[in-house]
């Protein structure tokens, strides 16, 4: 199962709505539908690469000692074994979204590059 994990640290303090609300271009830009919503949370389905692949993409508002940051997590049944290419496709064009769409945040850890996040 694939799994990619990446947080967004915001440049200036906002709320969990806010942050949660920040999001509606890249969900634009990926053709996501929405499944479930709060304050602090998103769910939604994705699909990509040719085979139309069904992902998962969750955004959760975590509280951290800098201030909140925004994790994003897409979750695929692609195995890793092969390194999960269709899935690591919607990654990479969710990066470029956050660069183009999504000034407000800086990308701190990417699980692809950065590894495991420290417990």
């Amino acid at each position: 199962m694939a799994r990619f994990l990446l947080v967004l640290q915001p440049r200036d303090a906002a709320g969990d709505r806010a942050l949660i609300d920040a999001l509606h271009p890249l969900l634009e830009a990926l053709q996501a539908e929405v499944e479930h919503r709060t304050a602090a949370h998103l769910s939604a389905l994705v699909r990509g690469g040719p085979d139309q692949l069904r992902m998962q993409l969750f955004a959760d508002v975590q509280a951290k000692s800098g201030g909140p940051v925004l994790e994003l997590a897409l979750m695929s049944r692609e195995p890793m074994v092969k390194g999960a290419p269709q899935s690591r496709a919607v990654v990479e064009d969710l990066l470029r979204c956050v660069e183009q769409c999504m000034p407000q945040f800086e990308l701190c850890f990417r699980s692809d590059r950065d590894g495991a996040l420290a417990p």
